[in-house]
């Protein structure tokens, strides 16, 4: 049963998971994230820096929500 357990988390955490960048539109193999579904990838996000984020949070430019930045 531990082996079973093991297996699961491996396949869990081992699948890989396609960012597309909502900006550029290019796949990534980082996105920031929103539950919403909107993606931005990490130079997208630089360049509008000065519009989404005050520090330590961002803001989803689609629903509005505040997202960590973890």
């Amino acid at each position: 049963m531990k082996k079973e357990a093991e297996k699961k988390k491996k396949t869990r955490r081992g699948r890989k998971k396609k960012f597309k960048c909502h900006c550029c539109g290019r796949e990534q193999l980082f996105c920031w994230n929103c539950q919403c579904g909107f993606q931005i990838c990490p130079a997208c996000f630089e360049e509008n820096r000065w519009g989404m984020t005050n520090g330590p949070t961002w803001i989803c430019p689609d629903c509005g929500s505040i997202r960590m930045m973890e």
